[in-house]
């Protein structure tokens, strides 16, 4: 861990002062005593380990920070990591690499082993995705109107479209790229496989 380098009581004056709070608010809003409060900015003693949580969340500081240590005063610092997800190759549907991905560890829907990457082998979604960009997508096979999906037509190969559902049910796959990629009518739910939802996409066409 790092270096201790500064007191909680100092850490804990300065985060009530620099968030424009009074200490009066903060025991009200924690449940932790005025009494009590006033003993931590005192130095008189130190929150115990649900005590520093629970003030650094009202306070938005990280709590390590909140104890003493030389680390950052951002509530999110550390909580970023890095790691390599499987970019495949649609035409073969084998891994042509690993590529960088950022994900946060402290919300669990964010588990890397959800992700994977996809290169795109044509210009359907173009501007948004053309052939050679890279798409990040979320494994999923939940469906949510007007978002844009990795699927398979009974079968078929993957491709990414939007999907529109009408009020009667029907679904309607829509490319981007309409006049080369006729928007595909009449659809069930029952006639796609959803394999994930494209959350993000690096777009290196816009800079060719």
């Amino acid at each position: 861990m790092s270096n201790l380098i500064d007191t909680f009581a100092h850490r804990l004056s300065y985060a009530i002062k620099i968030r424009n709070v009074r200490p009066a608010d903060v025991a009200k809003v924690t449940g932790i005593s005025k009494t009590n409060l006033s003993c931590y900015m005192s130095g008189k003693y130190e929150a115990k380990q649900d005590g520093v949580e629970i003030l650094s969340k009202v306070l938005d500081v990280n709590p390590v920070w909140l104890m003493g240590y030389d680390v950052p005063i951002d509530r999110d610092y550390e909580k970023d990591k890095i790691i390599g997800i499987d970019l495949f190759n649609l035409s073969t549907n084998e891994v042509i690499k690993q590529i960088p991905y950022i994900y946060r560890t402290d919300i669990q829907d964010e588990d890397p082993k959800n992700y994977f990457a996809i290169e795109a082998i044509d210009n359907s979604m173009a501007p948004l995705l053309d052939v050679g960009d890279i798409a990040i997508i979320k494994k999923s096979s939940k469906f949510y109107n007007k978002k844009t999906y990795l699927l398979k037509i009974k079968g078929g190969s993957p491709i990414i479209r939007k999907i529109i559902q009408s009020n009667d049910g029907k679904i309607e796959l829509q490319a981007m790229n309409m006049w080369n990629f006729p928007t595909q009518n009449n659809l069930t739910l029952t006639d796609i496989e959803l394999l994930g939802e494209v959350i993000k996409v690096e777009n290196n066409s816009a800079f060719k």
